[in-house]
Parts: C-alpha cells; structure tokens; sequence
C-alpha cells in the first residue's frame, strides 16, 4: 500500500464518503492485511458507521500487531462500549490507563462505563480525576455533575455546574441540574431564581387564526388533522428513550412544509420565542437563563399524540433553549373523572435523583390555542387522563444557531 492510496481513503471520508471510504480501506487491507494506518482508518470509519463489531475485529488486530498502542485500547473501548459490553470495555479503558495514566479523556470514558455498570461511586472518582488533569472540560463537568445527582451529592453536583456555566453560559443542562442539587442544599434563595415559574413561563391564548385561516377552530382543526395524518407519526417502542406510555405516538420534525397550517404555526411560534427572549433580555438580563445565552435559534418541533389516555413523565430537553407547546385539540371531559387530569405540570424531577425537597408544581390547564414558552431546563409532565379522543400537542424545540 502506498500513502497516496491511504490518502484517498482519508479524503473520501473528510468529504463525507465514509462508506465509499471503507469499502476502499477493506480492499486495500485485502492485499496488505497487517496495516496498521489501514486498520486503525477501517476501524475508525467503523465507528463512525455504526459498526461496531466489526470496528472490534480491526482494533484486536491492530493490538496484535501493537499491543501498546493506546488509541487502539481506547477505540477497542469505545467499540465494546457501543456494543454494551460493558466489562470489556472497562477493561480495555483499563489497559489504556495503565499506558497513559494522564490522559483524562481515557478517565472519562472508564468513568462512564462504570457509571453504565452501575458503579456510581467509581465512576465519581474517574469524572473527578479528568478534570483535575483538564479542569475546563464541558463534557467532564456534565459526567460529574449528573452523576453526583445520582448519588444525592448535592454540593459536588452545584460545585460542577457553577464551573460549567461559567464556561457555558446559559446552558440549560447546568441550570436544570444546579436548580435540583440547590433546593437539596437549602439554598432556596438560588433556586427560586432559576425556578422562577413566574416571571420565566408565559402563557399566551392565540384568539386571531394565522393569514389562510377563517377561524381559529379552523385553523386548529387543520393542525390537528395534518398531525393525524403525517407520514410519521407512529408509537415508540419502549426502549426509545423518549417512551412515556403505550398511547402515545411522535411524529418526526413536524413543520416542514412552506405553507399549510404547521408553516403558519411555525411562523407564529418563532415570533412567540423572539419576542419571549427579548422580552426576558429587557427584564432580566443578569438571570443566569438570559446572561450570555444565545440569540438566534433554528426551531424543531414535533407532534404529540396520547390516544384517549397517558400521560408523559417529567422530563426535560437539554438540547434546546427555550421550549414551547402549542394545543391545537384537547378533548372534551378530558379532567371530568379527575381534576387536573391531562394538565401540563412544571417542577419535581426525575426519580434518578433521590431527591427529597418537593417544589410545589405549576399546574397549567390545556386549552385549544392556547401556546405556553419555557425555559427547556424546566422539568414538566402531563397528567395521567382518559378520555374519547386524542390530546394532541405541538411541541417546539429552540437550537442555538451557531
């Protein structure tokens, strides 16, 4: 093999061919099957494909040939690790330590493959170590804060999101979990703050349909209907981690159309989230959630279906900023058997944390057009329900622009 034709592999996968890329690789391992540069790009591109095992078999062999080459152990590891098997994965993490015992990524990734085993205390320990060998590393500080919670120890938990938010401002990962580990610590000053239901959820009743619309009813009918109807909406398995129960279905992003009732709703909900953060920029600029955050976002957004029951747990969405929820069909008696009964909740946690302080919820009553914006820190739920037709909602996501 030459460089030249090691080079072309590299470019087929630097432009975004890594299939073609590792097609090229395997045959020129045909011809020179103990390659070392050959086999650590094949077993690369294999993770990158999502091919683990097979991303297994080139790092083996690469050990074979070389058996203390360090980023071999660790892809070996990362290989395991994406195959769950996990005691191999340790091990190989393991052996890569014992060759570079400095290298804090290696400390993280042990860490979190304990942590997956269940040894939270172990895990600690190797989240704590990386970052005294790189103490401004983002990742690092999220493994060690969210384990902390886990183990209930609150003040190591806060400790790591105030040294992340100051490297991220306004990240809402470090806000929702510092605003848990300050209620536990009795810090109730901080944690009213960033759980300022207040002054931070805004509630609007849309009364005037969107341009096209003749009515509100009308408009919300169409909504409901596209959302009934899209190619795909369908029910989650209950290893997606976004299951709640067996009625509820998703759709994929639901405003991808350039007209029609989900473009108009995108419209209408992009200007609720501009005027929202202006609005928070004017009246709180130095709340932790407003200072230094992004101003920009790409909306996503999706349809929630809970067929005549169900309910969602509490849960978050640490890859947004601001999220919102539009209520385009709420059936009729759906709280009649029970008050509060298909209710949007805001504040508990997740069961994960044992948590002790309970923060009386905000409880918000759906209604057809009525749109609600949050901070995507903010933990909520919908209420346990029954009734004879669907609740639809359409939920929105706000991803910083870069």
């Amino acid at each position: 093999m030459t460089d030249c034709d090691l080079e072309q592999v590299r470019t087929l996968h630097r432009a975004g061919r890594s299939r073609e890329a590792l097609l090229a690789c395997r045959e020129l391992l045909a011809s020179e099957p103990n390659d070392v540069d050959a086999l650590i790009v094949a077993g690369t591109l294999c993770l990158k494909l999502a091919e683990p095992r097979a991303a297994v078999d080139f790092f083996s062999h690469v050990l074979s040939l070389r058996p203390n080459f360090v980023p071999a152990h660790n892809n070996l590891g990362n290989a395991h690790y994406e195959l769950r098997e996990l005691e191999a994965a340790a091990a190989s993490f393991q052996r890569a330590l014992e060759l570079a015992p400095d290298a804090a990524h290696l400390h993280r990734n042990l860490g979190t493959t304990l942590r997956e085993q269940g040894k939270l205390d172990a895990a600690l320990s190797r989240f704590q170590r990386a970052l005294s060998l790189r103490p401004d590393w983002v990742r690092a500080l999220q493994s060690l804060a969210t384990t902390a919670m886990e183990l209930g120890h609150w003040r190591v938990a806060a400790e790591a999101c105030f040294i992340w938010l100051q490297l991220r401002p306004a990240n809402v990962e470090a806000l929702g979990l510092a605003s848990i580990a300050l209620d536990e610590l009795g810090e109730q000053g901080p944690a009213d703050e960033l759980l300022d239901f207040d002054r931070l959820l805004q509630i609007r009743a849309i009364s005037e349909p969107p341009p096209g619309f003749a009515s509100l009813a009308d408009f919300n009918a169409a909504l409901a209907q596209h959302a009934l109807e899209h190619p795909t909406l369908r029910a989650l398995a209950p290893t997606d981690p976004r299951y709640h129960c067996p009625s509820l279905r998703l759709t994929a992003e639901f405003c991808t159309e350039a007209a029609g009732p989900a473009a108009a709703l995108a419209r209408l909900v992009a200007a609720a989230v501009d005027g929202y953060v202006s609005e928070l920029a004017r009246a709180l600029p130095a709340h932790p959630f407003v200072a230094g955050a992004a101003t920009r976002f790409a909306l996503k957004s999706w349809a929630t279906v809970l067929d005549g029951e169900g309910n969602l747990e509490p849960h978050v969405h640490y890859d947004s900023y601001v999220s919102a929820v539009y209520y385009p069909k709420i059936p009729s008696g759906m709280s009649s058997s029970q008050p509060g009964a298909g209710f949007l909740e805001f504040g508990g946690g997740p069961t994960r944390f044992p948590c002790r302080v309970r923060r009386p919820v905000r409880v918000i009553e759906p209604r057809e057009g009525l749109l609600v914006l949050f901070p995507s820190y903010f933990y909520h739920r919908t209420a346990p329900f029954r009734a004879p037709e669907p609740r639809i909602a359409i939920a929105f996501d706000t991803v910083p622009a870069a």
